[in-house]
Order: C-alpha cells, then structure tokens, then sequence
C-alpha cells in the first residue's frame, strides 16, 4: 500500500475516533467500548463492501502493539501515577501482579484443559496472555465518578506490572510449546530468569530514566527538550531493555517513567510540568484510539460467533480465576502487611474491572503459526477481550453507584462545600466585573445570579467543626508545594533539597487523609528523616574520620551547611504563603483560621530563631551567603522576565541577547562562599593544647598547614564511642556536648571556642571512649595522627613531648575522647 494511502486512512481513522469522543459525552458507553464497536462496524463493511476493503490491510500486529502503542499508553501511565501511593500499596500491587497472575494462569489453564480436548501447556499459554488487565476504560470511569484515589492505584498499578509478569511467563511457556518438553527439573531456571527478567527492567529503566534527568538539568534544557527526550525514554528504554538487555521492556518504561517523573520533571516549572502531561495524555489518546479501532478491524464476527459457546466458557473461567485471586490475596496481604482495608465493594470492583486489551491480542498473534491450536487461542482471546470490553466495562459505571463507591465521606463533604462557596465567589466577582465595566444591568445581575443559583446550591449536612478545620489544613498543605515549587523555580532551594522537603509536605498529608480525627494541635512535620537525609548521614558517617576525605568532607560539609540556611529560609516563606492564605479567606469561623494559623504561625517563628541563631553565630558568613544567594534569584529572575518578554515580542531578539549576556557576567562574577573562619589563627588554636603548649612558632605553622578545617551541623556526630579514629579536633566556632554509653542521653561534658577532644589519638589510642555531637552548627581543625608523627621524626622536641606523654599517660580526661 502506498504511503500517501496509510497516512490518508491513519488520518481517517484518528477522524473517526474524534467523533467517537464527541459522541460519547453525550451517551453512558465508555469512550473505548463505543471505538471497539466501531470498528467491528467498519470491519464488516470493509469484508462487504470493496471501497472500504483496505482497512483490512491495517490488522493488529505483535510488533505494531510491542513497539508503537505499548510503550507509550505504558510510560503515560506510569508517569501520570502517584509515585507515593504506589509504593504505599506496592505490597498489593505486587501480589495482584505476580503471584495472582501466575495462579490466574494456573486456573484458567487447567479449567480449559479440564473442559475442552487441549494441550494442557497451550491452555497455561492461553491463562498466561489472557491474565494481564487493561483497565483503560475503567480508570476513565474512575475518573470521572471520583473513586478513591487508593482504589485507582491498584487496578491501574496492578495493570502496569502484570503485563510485564504476563509477557514473561508467556515467553518460558512458549518456550515449552515449541520443544515440545516440559521438564520440571527446568523450574528453578524459569523462577530465576523470571525475576532477572522483571527486576532487570526496572532497574535499567530507572538508570536511564535518572541519566536523562541529569543529563537534561546539566545542559539547563527546556521544555521541548523534556517532551522529546521522555519520549525517547519511552521507546528506547523498551527496545534497549528488550533487544539489548534482555530484560523486561514493560519495566524499563514503568520504572523510566516514575525516575523521570521524580528526578527530571521536578526541575521544571509547573506550567512546564502541566505542558509535559497534557502532551503525554495526547499521545496516549491517539496511540488508545487507534488500538482500540484496530482491535475492532481484527473482529470476524462470523468466526467468534462459530465458537460462541466455547468463548462464553472461557470467559466463565476468566472470571473464576479472577475472582479467586482478588477475593482471598488482597485481603491477605491487607491483613499481612497490616495496610488500610480494601472495603469488599472496591474488591467486587477489581474482580468486575479486570478488563483485557490489545496487549493480550498482541501477545497472541506472536504465537508461530505452525503451533496446533494457534487458530483456537487466536479466537477465544479475540472473543474475551470484546466480550469484557462490551460486557464488563459498560456495567462498571452501574456497579459503581450500586456499591456506593462514589458516596461522598464526610471530608469529602467538607471538601463539596468550601468548593462550591469558592465557586460561588468566583462567580460573583465576575459579574461584579461586568457590571462595572458598564456591560451588565443591576435588574439583569439579579436574574443572571438567580439562573446560577442552583448551580452552587449546597445539599449537604451540617458538618462538624473538626472536617472543616482538616480541609482547611489540608488546603495550607497544598499552598506550601506551590509555594516551595516556586521557591525552587526561582534558585532559593536546590534540586534534592526541594524533594526531600516535598517528600515531608506530602507525608503530612498523608497522615491527615489516613487520620480524620486527629487534631491540628498535634500537626509536627514527619521527624523520621527522608530518603535524602539519610543518604547525606550514611555519607557523614563514612567520611568524617578518612584521610582521603578530608577535602571532599570539608566542601560537602559547607554544602550541607548552606543547605541547612535554604530549608529554614524555605521554612519561613512556605509558612508565610499559608498565614497570606488564611488572612485572605473569607466565611469561615475565625476559630477554625486560629487553630491554623497557631500551626503556621509557630513554625515561621522557630524557623526563623534557627535563622538568627546562624546569624549571631557566624554573622559575617551568613551575610555573605544570603547576599549572595538573593543576588542570583534576583538575577534569575530577571533572566526569566527577560526570556518571557523576548518570547511575547515584548523585546527584540537583540535586546534580550544583551540582557541576558550581561546578567551571566554579572553571575559569573559573584564571588564563592567558603566556611565560616575562625576568630583565631590555626597554630594559635594549636598552641592550645597541653601536648602542644611552648612549641616553636615555627613548628606550630607547620603543624596548622597541615590541620584540616571541617565542619558539622546541629545533631551531626563528630566521633563515636568504639570508633576507631587517629585525629585531633579543635573547636574553632561552636558548640559540643561530650557523652558517655553508661550515663544515657544526658551530656558529661559541653564543649566550647577553643576546646578540643580526642588527643589520646595522638598517642596511639585508635579506638574512641566517647561520643561527641555537635549542639550547634560548629567549625574545628582537625589534626591527623600520621601528620604529627611525620614531623616529630625532624623535629627533637615534638618527639619528646610525645614520647613522655605515651609514657605517662593515664586515663583520659572527661572530655577526652
């Protein structure tokens, strides 16, 4: 067929669809239900009539749906899901995906086997492709009726992982089918390849996902930098992980997606990231509409209806198998797992809402045709995947209201009503605008806002005080992520700084949405640490008492110094968005904005004291460092208004080139910010010390060229009681609290300006008698055992000095560690 003949019946096609879905706003029948019927539709006109017969030529292939639809319906998917909640749910999600399926593939095939004459190892084959889901008309339903966010992540989470579980044991029975043995010897093989094959994926989509991200942040791209290359991502991580790795292709997309999603996309601003997806949804509604056409076009209606009765009891099976696994794995891993309780409306729905798809007709029409009983298979999977589309799905929507899935709880209520006040209120400002500019009467405002009446009108009960100040809390959650997103878009926080602080926002929100009843009194931020912050302890810990580290630690260690000062100045301005918001709310009991705003209102203050208490400490550092710092976020943004003006024509293309040339001179000239220094020299510092005292000032130069500063923050632990460790540490700047193992968390000793610890290490004592923290963000010198012992050996006095004291040493002082 000619190429202008496949893109004038693609086109037509993808015309077709488009009408589909403008039909479909106005009638029950789910968008991709309605394109499968039309596509039978046209299929049979096609076999009838000779003008349409070249739609018979577009047939669904393995390799059209493999490679073309699978990767990107798979990566928008992925991309658009709650990474949080997925792995929230991940222990249901897994079990629906692996082992539901494999024991889904167990029963349909010896249900089949046991029903029709068969091939026991083609009936597992059939089990095997028939198994995974496409919930794809069900989750456009749950969308659209409002069904529990926990009750879309796992029919949709489930359905992501366990094409990747049905493409694999499909391929090792497929494997059998064609040597035609079965040896069980071979088990253990298949198990083993399975997880290499199923973890493989997800790591190496995770690689090239985080790759890409870096890749694209380093070489500060733009947006359509970012569409083209998660595209890229989508199919080449699937050929790459299929043709390359050997691994699964499913999984590299899913786990590309969820990286990029989390590492790369952050990084953008949000009308970026709004851009990003609707793009995706885009491509994802062509590649479904086309598919789902497709699926119709491979329909001969005279075939399945020829073997009707044998379809009807496959699907009899189906659902058997279905119903087995949802009805007794998730409870048992709710109860296993001890997670929230899937209620056993939501389980009927599951079961009901286990669609099939194009993926099981293309994992079907893979099979060899010389394989007896390929005709069979090809027929009864054809024939469920459009009895489930036209059966299952257009009864989802019924069963949902049935089962009350779509009732409103009590939160959500409240959520109802302050939705339809805002409403309300956008809706008066408007036309308080209208009538202003002279376009609107006051006799013809008063009938307008009479016919908008019933549109806000509330039908809810009276709620108790305690759903209105959650909602309310849960709305100050949402203004400090756009606040901190913002933050972040204009340079004040970093990358990792803005996810681990998001990470904190979104863990409030999640104690509230698991909590109704908890009170705002009892709001604290998530003490545990995230993923980023213990990642930077484990590193700490490793580094602090290396030699090789030393420059590395003392550079990392003003890192975190600095970022220490962006997460409270982040802090501050995220709790001052939220006290802005409530000052700017209207019709709620000014009790319920109190009990916020205290929250609110204490967190700013405590945030700011951490602030001043850097300020009074290292006052010239922090001047230097939020100078600098505010200087590059005026400078960017300026760049950015530039950029913006330039992009509406505001400015020409010369005059921006200007302005942004010399904006980077200017940032390229700021000068870097080092530690914080100390009041005193370094070999004055030394010279405190008792072994050191009276040395040549000479000798005490040279032992300070070669102490290394080091710096540590509030709660860091600088040494550990039963460590191991040579070095001498003087305090330049700060504060230290010495403790023992015997006398708990109390304190034995504080440390200040000056003191210094460990200098049993110099004499040969590796190993620490006490922990030493830092109280305050502190800086120290610290001497190296190896150092001193090098220049004792041309040094006479410095060599005597230590061995009298290795000689004469007793226990340590209190403080010594």
């Amino acid at each position: 067929m000619p190429l202008s003949e496949v893109v004038l019946i693609v086109m037509a096609l993808l015309t077709i669809a488009m009408l589909a879905a403008a039909i479909c706003r106005n009638i029950s029948i789910p968008y991709t239900v309605f394109l499968v019927i039309l596509g039978v539709a046209l299929g049979g006109l096609s076999r009838s009539w000779p003008q349409f017969e070249p739609l018979l030529q577009f047939q669904l292939t393995p390799e059209l749906v493999l490679f073309l639809f699978l990767p990107a319906l798979i990566f928008e998917s992925a991309f658009n899901l709650d990474a949080r909640q997925l792995v929230k749910d991940l222990a249901p999600v897994l079990i629906l995906a692996i082992p539901a399926l494999l024991a889904s593939t167990l029963i349909i095939g010896t249900g089949l086997w046991l029903a029709i004459p068969i091939d026991y190892v083609l009936a597992l084959l059939f089990g095997a492709l028939i198994s995974a889901t496409d919930p794809v008309a069900v989750i456009a339903l749950f969308k659209e009726l409002g069904a529990p966010q926990r009750l879309t992540i796992l029919v949709e989470g489930e359905s992501l992982l366990n094409d990747a579980t049905a493409i694999v044991v499909f391929n090792i029975l497929l494997g059998m089918v064609v040597t035609g043995s079965v040896a069980w010897s071979d088990l253990g093989i298949a198990v083993g390849d399975f997880f290499r094959v199923f973890l493989g994926g997800v790591l190496a989509g995770a690689a090239l996902g985080f790759l890409i991200s870096e890749l694209l942040y380093w070489l500060r791209a733009g947006l359509s930098s970012y569409l083209i290359m998660s595209i890229v991502l989508a199919y080449a991580g699937f050929s790459i992980a299929e043709h390359i790795l050997h691994v699964s292709g499913v999984m590299a997309v899913v786990g590309g997606a969820i990286t990029l999603g989390i590492f790369g996309v952050s990084r953008i601003p949000q009308s970026a990231v709004h851009t990003v997806k609707e793009t995706w949804e885009m491509i994802a509604l062509v590649c479904n509409s086309l598919l789902f056409l497709l699926v119709g076009l491979s329909v001969d209606l005279g075939q399945l209806l020829s073997r009707s009765d044998l379809i009807l009891l496959a699907m009899l099976i189906i659902l058997v198998a279905r119903a087995a696994t949802v009805y007794t794995m998730v409870p048992a891993t709710v109860r296993l797992f001890r997670l929230p309780a899937v209620s056993v409306g939501e389980q009927h729905i599951m079961w009901w809402g286990g669609l099939k798809g194009g993926l099981a007709i293309a994992i079907v029409l893979s099979i060899p045709v010389d394989i007896a009983g390929r005709g069979l298979l090809l027929d009864l999977t054809l024939g469920t995947v459009i009895l489930s589309l036209l059966v299952n799905a257009p009864s989802i929507r019924p069963l949902i209201r049935l089962l009350g899935i779509d009732r409103l709880t009590n939160d959500e209520k409240s959520e109802l009503k302050h939705g339809l006040l805002n409403a309300r209120k956008q809706a008066g400002a408007i036309l308080e605008q209208l009538q202003d500019a002279g376009l609107v009467s006051r006799g013809n405002l008063r009938r307008i806002e009479k016919q908008c009446e019933p549109a806000f009108l509330e039908e809810t009960p009276e709620l108790e005080d305690r759903h209105d100040v959650r909602h309310l809390y849960i709305s100050a959650l949402r203004v400090e992520l756009e606040e901190l997103k913002d933050l972040y878009d204009i340079g004040i926080i970093q990358h990792y700084i803005y996810l681990d602080i998001k990470n904190n926002i979104q863990k409030d929100r999640e104690t509230w949405l698991s909590n109704p009843d908890r009170h705002v009194a009892e709001t604290v931020r998530p003490s545990k640490p995230g993923l980023f912050l213990r990642v930077e302890n484990a590193l700490l810990r490793r580094m602090r008492e290396h030699d090789w580290a030393a420059g590395l630690l003392a550079r990392y260690q003003f890192l975190r110094f600095s970022h220490s000062l962006q997460r409270n100045i982040a802090g501050v301005m995220t709790a001052r968005a939220v006290l802005n918001m409530l000052d700017a709310i209207t019709g709620r009991e000014p009790a319920q904005l109190e009990q916020v705003r205290d929250v609110y209102s204490k967190r700013m203050q405590r945030r700011k004291e951490r602030l001043q208490r850097v300020a009074e400490e290292f006052g010239d550092f922090y001047q230097r460092f939020v100078t600098r710092l505010f200087t590059r976020v005026a400078l960017l943004a300026a760049d950015r208004n530039a950029e913006v003006a330039y992009q509406h024509g505001e400015i020409g293309s010369k005059a921006h080139a200007r302005i942004d040339r010399r904006i980077k001179e200017v940032l390229g000239a700021l000068a870097p910010i080092s530690m914080p220094a100390p009041d005193l020299r370094p070999s004055e510092l030394i010279a405190t010390v008792p072994l050191l005292v009276g040395l040549a000032a000479g000798l005490l130069e040279r032992l300070a060229a070669l102490a290394k500063p080091v710096a540590f923050l509030a709660d860091d632990t600088i040494i550990g009681e039963g460590e191991r460790g040579d070095a001498l540490y003087i305090i330049t700047h700060g504060i230290a609290t010495v403790h023992k193992a015997e006398a708990g968390t109390t304190a034995i000793a504080e440390l200040r300006d000056g003191d210094f610890f460990g200098e049993t290490a110099l004499l040969g004592d590796h190993v620490r008698t006490a922990t030493v923290k830092a109280k305050t963000s502190l800086t120290l010198l610290r001497l190296k055992r190896r150092d001193v012992l090098a220049l004792a050996d041309s040094d006479p006095d410095l060599k005597r000095r230590l061995t009298e004291a290795m000689e004469a040493r007793s226990a340590a002082p209190a403080h010594s560690s």
